[in-house]
């Protein structure tokens, strides 16, 4: 091993591709954080009983919560743009298929889940008079749908615009990799 160079550079695909990589599991982790914050959020009315104020008040907190997910996101993507890439999951899919099929497979698994975990907290505690059906579904279900669909936009562009920074900067490295071979063996 050449002292002068570093460790990574030994092997550049891995060098090459690291950023890509970390993106994918970024958006893996990110994921479940996600799904088990709103799962426990939509949970603890099971578990913990709460007046009947409290607790449509705590219900209407989980749109709230998407909506402000989708204007911290957008804010976030307006201030640092990424770069244009057509099709980052088909990259991100050649730097390692596995990796990308599994966090393509998470990165929709946790909007449908957020979505399910309402559903079912809804359906379990609403719907035993007409005045909580009306609620129900004349209030919080069309609120949520919306703050749940701005929610997921923002996810999938926050996704995309990870993997596209991620997939500039392996060109970075690609193209810094080039320029520190010897002449003879660099591609014509």
């Amino acid at each position: 091993m050449n002292r002068a160079e570093p460790p990574a550079m030994n092997d550049p695909r891995s060098f090459i591709d690291a950023p890509v990589i970390a993106a994918l599991n970024h958006i893996v982790v990110r994921a479940l954080i996600g799904f088990s914050v709103i799962a426990a959020f939509a949970t603890f009315p099971l578990i913990l009983h709460l007046d009947g104020a409290i607790h449509q008040a705590f219900h209407f907190l989980v749109p709230v919560a998407w909506a402000v997910y989708a204007l911290l996101t957008a804010a976030i993507l307006i201030l640092r743009p990424a770069p244009r890439e057509p099709d980052v999951w088909g990259r991100a899919s050649e730097v390692d298929h596995g990796l990308a099929t599994f966090t393509r497979r998470v990165s929709w698994v946790m909007p449908v889940g957020w979505l399910a975990t309402f559903a079912v907290i809804l359906v379990h505690h609403h719907l035993t008079s007409p005045r909580d059906v009306f609620v129900t579904f004349g209030i919080i279900v069309p609120l949520t749908l919306a703050a749940w669909i701005l929610a997921v936009l923002a996810w999938n562009a926050w996704s995309r615009a990870s993997l596209a920074r991620a997939e500039h900067e392996a060109a970075a490295r690609l193209r810094q990799h080039v320029c520190q071979l010897p002449r003879s063996t660099q591609p014509r």
